[in-house]
């Protein structure tokens, strides 16, 4: 554009080109730097002099010096490539790769864009993607702990965790941000349905007789459970100026492992104990019998009853003295002919029959041997 401008101020100047339109020359160089600078063009003025006017050089020259700039600017404000979408990532994503492949680097872009956001501190983001703050949560210092930034850095701290984990077990060499520490214990909350279910006992059934429940659960899956949350503590145990860790928060189990496999199973026991106890009636429930069993023989008042059948109505979900039958009077009686209880000799199908009156004789004659030898041991 400049060589065009000077060599028309030359033919002009020196009048040696036939047929060059000075005039129109300058008009269209004063356009395109009225475009560079962002001014609206003008409708060239009839000029009374055919003198052609000096070119703004120096306009020019700043016009294009802030284009410059102003691409410069653009193309920092994406990290990644320019906004023609001509990015680095999708340029690197060619057909060739595999679905592991393509999963593995976008991981990559992942973890590095986390670090970058962690290291220069834009971790809140716009307001137009921001989730509803949470009621304030205070320490026993006083100072809020669950501050929008807070809780932004921890959920992108857990996010690159869970990534940098995830390619590590997809690519062993793979070498994490220099700030990743690697986790060392790994926790998880079950939350207890008690509002759903308020006359259920699910701390009692979770802990079991002296704790024993709980520590079968905790040595099975190798974690380490506490029920935290509000009801976990009785009225009156607690000490207001200690501060329990998960106080204000609903009933949960908090457990703890070295591991995730350990997590998933701690978690599954402690589901399997919830589910049973929300879908199986209170006096059906295997669990609470063999808690309450153990229990008696823990105190010492353990009768060993269990799976006898009633003496009234024959039945083993209860109790004789809990029998909602009648009193049956023949259940007591014995038949001499075939020693069973419930009807009479003479009732009896089998009081014909030689080989039952012929055992009945015999056990007549042992119970009168025994009752012989037991008075001569006593004297009589």
């Amino acid at each position: 554009m400049h060589e065009n401008g000077h060599s028309a101020a030359v033919d002009a100047q020196g009048g040696l080109a036939k047929g060059f339109d000075a005039q129109g020359a300058v008009e269209r160089a004063r356009a395109i730097a009225n475009s560079v600078l962002g001014i609206t063009a003008t409708q060239p003025s009839q000029s009374k002099s055919h003198e052609p006017p000096s070119i703004p050089t120096t306009a020019l020259a700043a016009a294009e010096d802030r284009s410059d700039v102003g691409d410069r600017k653009r193309r920092r404000r994406n990290r990644w490539g320019t906004a023609d979408g001509n990015t680095a990532a999708s340029a690197a994503l060619t057909s060739g790769m595999t679905k592991e492949q393509v999963e593995s680097y976008a991981t990559v872009l992942r973890i590095d864009e986390i670090t970058r956001r962690l290291k220069s501190g834009d971790v809140v983001p716009p307001d137009g993607q921001r989730s509803p703050s949470p009621p304030p949560t205070y320490n026993s210092d006083g100072k809020r702990t669950n501050t929008r930034e807070h809780r932004y850095r921890r959920k992108l701290e857990e996010e690159r965790m869970r990534l940098v984990e995830e390619q590590l077990r997809r690519d062993p060499d793979y070498r994490p941000p220099s700030d990743y520490r690697r986790r060392s214990r790994y926790a998880e909350k079950v939350f207890i349905p008690v509002e759903d279910n308020p006359g259920l006992n699910f701390i009692g059934l979770l802990i079991g007789p002296r704790g024993n429940t709980l520590k079968k659960i905790e040595s099975d899956s190798g974690t380490k459970i506490s029920i935290r949350g509000k009801g976990s503590i009785k009225e009156g145990k607690r000490r207001d100026d200690a501060h329990i860790p998960g106080a204000d928060e609903d009933l949960h189990c908090h457990i703890v492992a070295d591991s995730e496999e350990k997590i998933k199973k701690g978690v599954r026991l402690v589901l399997e104990i919830i589910k049973k106890a929300c879908n199986t009636p209170e006096g059906q429930n295997i669990l609470k019998r063999s808690q309450l069993r153990e229990l008696a023989a823990l105190n010492g008042t353990l009768r060993d009853d269990e799976g006898h059948a009633c003496t009234n109505c024959g039945a083993l979900e209860h109790r004789t003295w809990e029998c909602p039958d009648t009193t049956n009077v023949t259940v007591s009686l014995v038949c001499p002919v075939c020693n069973k209880k419930g009807h009479l000799a003479r009732d009896c199908t089998q009081r014909h029959d030689p080989d039952a009156l012929q055992r009945a004789r015999e056990r007549d004659q042992q119970l009168n041997s025994e009752y012989l030898d037991l008075m001569a041991e006593l004297g009589e």
